[in-house]
């Protein structure tokens, strides 16, 4: 799901920035979700509450707090949201992309102009998402960089995660976990143990070692199935 925000006081413009974003993801078939706010202020109010954004569209000339004020305090607080400024005026360019702006738009936005810039944001979530693991905990959702995690485990309802920087364990489904994590190039050693191929540096008919020298058991009947997945796992890197 790509997650979209419109940060606009002017309700036709919002209105208008409403239906070309439907557009262009009913024409490509892209599941998003779409929330659109009146001011800077109604935005912070309601972010905290809500799955990070994939990407925000700022107007910069709003009321007490701008545009550029806003997109200011979300990268304090290290949110990575793309952001696209609509701008009436040019002149903000320099201090947009002190920010991180992706891009300026001028208004009227132009429909062919506005669908290219989607599409590349889009492809380029798409890709970094397969990059990351979200960990979700007490309402937080935190990226961890799919290479930085050595293996995952299951431990009673629990799940215990090593990285390279630390731990995590919290409460969840190994299962879910599973899925997702095997698309990614971790590999199911035995049951409830889950390691990271890019992890791994040796295997042997009951273990396998990881890069920190941590020693994985691998159930007997994983061994060769092990050996192929970590071969077709370089390969492809290496394309």
């Amino acid at each position: 799901m790509y997650c979209i925000a419109i940060c606009e006081d002017d309700a036709p413009q919002r209105d208008y920035e409403e239906m070309l974003i439907k557009r262009w993801a009913k024409n490509r078939k892209y599941k998003i979700t779409l929330d659109s706010y009146a001011t800077a202020e109604q935005f912070l109010f309601s972010f905290e509450d809500k799955s990070p954004y994939d990407l925000l569209l700022l107007d910069i000339q709003m009321g007490q707090m701008n545009g550029m004020k806003l997109a200011q305090k979300l990268r304090e607080n290290n949110h990575d949201t793309e952001i696209i400024f609509l701008t009436g005026i040019p002149d903000y360019a320099i201090e947009g992309y002190a920010v991180g702006a992706v891009r300026y738009l001028l208004k009227p936005v132009i429909e062919a102009d506005f669908f290219t810039l989607l599409d590349q944001l889009y492809i380029r979530r798409e890709k970094e998402s397969n990059s990351y693991f979200l960990l979700a905990l007490g309402g937080n959702v935190r990226k961890i960089k799919l290479d930085e995690i050595l293996y995952a485990e299951a431990r009673g309802h629990y799940i215990y995660m090593k990285t390279n920087f630390g731990e995590e364990e919290w409460k969840g489904s190994f299962s879910s976990l599973q899925t997702e994590l095997e698309s990614k190039g971790f590999f199911l050693l035995k049951r409830g143990l889950l390691v990271n191929l890019a992890q791994v540096e040796q295997i042997s008919r009951t273990e396998c070692i990881l890069a920190d020298q941590t020693a994985l058991p691998v159930a007997r009947s994983k061994y060769r199935e092990l050996n192929q997945a970590f071969i077709t796992y370089y390969k492809t890197r290496s394309l």
